[in-house]
């Protein structure tokens, strides 16, 4: 059968216009945000870029206590998305020359056995893949959701951590400064076999307080601060950063926890994670009384109970003198993922609007003549328990007939539009 030549026109322009929406979906959309997020910079040469990651956890059986295929879907959009936008991130033409993960690899890391842990390690390294060995650094700390906190660390998530992933603690010397990554999880437990490694870490820094570099310091769950403080522009949602505790997490470490480390690590900035969201609020240090701004970047995958992804760029300048501390942050925002769903939706209606619209004008134009010569068995059963050839096409068939229509220039398009999306999602695992 011959395909009116309105129709023809049709599914060509709609076949154009789904690719061009996929690919702006699906590729566009991810390089127009992280490549328009660029690196805080000064007129200097020097300087040190640091990318920082929070709370990437991965969704696995223990996020939404899912299970089969929906399980699997769960992971797969989630996963794609994250792939996507760290793949892009280092493919800057300034490259992150170190990264920092925040803590919370994954969702369920400290629930998992081993085997299963071990699976859901592989997964995560297959997503946030480090392509530039040879000049970017990467580093991970532990979030609650990988060992727990306080005295309900689960020790073998720990030495399991220690052992596969790396030290939970860990000071790097990046851009003249000190970065100091400390594990407030098991600094905030009872047991000294727990909490031993970070509170040596911290003594020791506070017996070097004549550091001749300025110290940074990052930690998974922020800091305390007064109820009701306010977090800034940044911030998604309406509410500040509360100080809730339950089963394995508390969103703020307790205030003495607080006040020790700053005091005996006199930090020039503070970065943190955990909270899904963007924060940004002073602390006095008892000691010196000198103030410091803690930054609490936001959740990198759209999953997460923020509507909006983000990241972090950290500049670090060396100091002009011995305590000289030169940093800029530049707060990212990825891709709004439900948004992106919704004009795929959005888009479904107006295609579906304008086949009706042309097959209402294919009825009008040729009547249903086209419909009987291509319908004549389907009129014939209609016809038998009468044995009256009706004289005129109803409201039925022409129903029927536009329904038939809009439908064949549907297909005509998803026959083009489907692959393509495909193909699109492809390209990340190709790259």
């Amino acid at each position: 059968m011959d395909i009116p030549f309105s129709r023809r026109k049709l599914v060509l322009f709609l076949r154009v216009v789904w690719v061009l929406i996929l690919f702006y979906g699906e590729i566009g959309i991810f390089y127009k945000h992280i490549r328009q997020c660029k690196w805080p910079a000064k007129d200097r040469h020097e300087a040190v870029h640091v990318a920082i990651i929070a709370d990437p956890q991965i969704v696995d059986h223990y996020s939404y206590d899912q299970t089969g295929l929906l399980l699997k879907a769960t992971e797969f959009f989630t996963d794609i998305y994250m792939r996507k936008s760290y793949i892009i991130l280092q493919q800057q033409q300034q490259k992150p020359d170190t990264v920092v993960f925040l803590g919370d690899l994954m969702d369920g890391g400290r629930e998992w056995s081993h085997k299963n842990w071990l699976s859901e390690y592989q997964r995560f390294l297959l997503l946030f893949r480090n392509r530039n060995p040879s000049t970017t650094r990467v580093y991970y700390m532990a979030g609650n959701h990988d060992i727990g906190i306080g005295n309900t660390v689960v020790e073998s998530a720990l030495i399991r951590f220690h052992e596969y992933v790396g030290p939970t603690n860990q000071v790097l010397h990046i851009g003249g400064h000190e970065i100091v990554l400390l594990d407030t999880l098991t600094l905030e437990s009872d047991s000294a076999g727990v909490n031993g490694s970070s509170h040596s870490l911290v003594e020791l820094l506070r017996q070097n307080k004549g550091h001749s570099k300025p110290r940074i310091l990052f930690s998974h769950v922020p800091l305390w601060r007064p109820p009701g403080t306010p977090c800034g522009p940044l911030r998604q949602d309406s509410k500040p950063l509360l100080n809730r505790r339950g089963y394995q997490f508390r969103d703020q470490l307790f205030r003495n926890t607080t006040e020790y480390i700053l005091d005996a690590i006199q930090p020039v900035a503070v970065f943190s994670g955990d909270d899904h969201d963007t924060c940004t609020v002073t602390h006095t240090v008892g000691s010196s009384g000198k103030t410091v701004t803690e930054y609490t970047i936001g959740a990198f995958g759209w999953a997460s109970g923020v509507p909006i992804a983000s990241y972090g760029l950290l500049t670090l300048y060396p100091g002009s003198d011995t305590y000289s501390p030169e940093f800029a942050l530049q707060n990212c925002f990825l891709p709004y993922q439900l948004g992106i769903y919704k004009s795929y939706a959005w888009a479904f209606v107006f295609s579906l609007l304008l086949a009706i619209a042309c097959s209402i004008r294919e009825l009008n134009s040729h009547g249903p003549a086209s419909f009987i010569e291509n319908n004549t068995g389907l009129l014939i059963r209609n016809m038998l328990p009468t044995f009256q050839f009706p004289e005129k096409i109803g409201f039925k068939h022409s129903l029927l007939f536009l329904l038939k229509r809009t439908a064949y220039v549907i297909k005509d398009v998803a026959v083009i539009a489907v692959p393509a999306y495909f193909a699109f999602i492809i390209y990340f695992f190709i790259i």
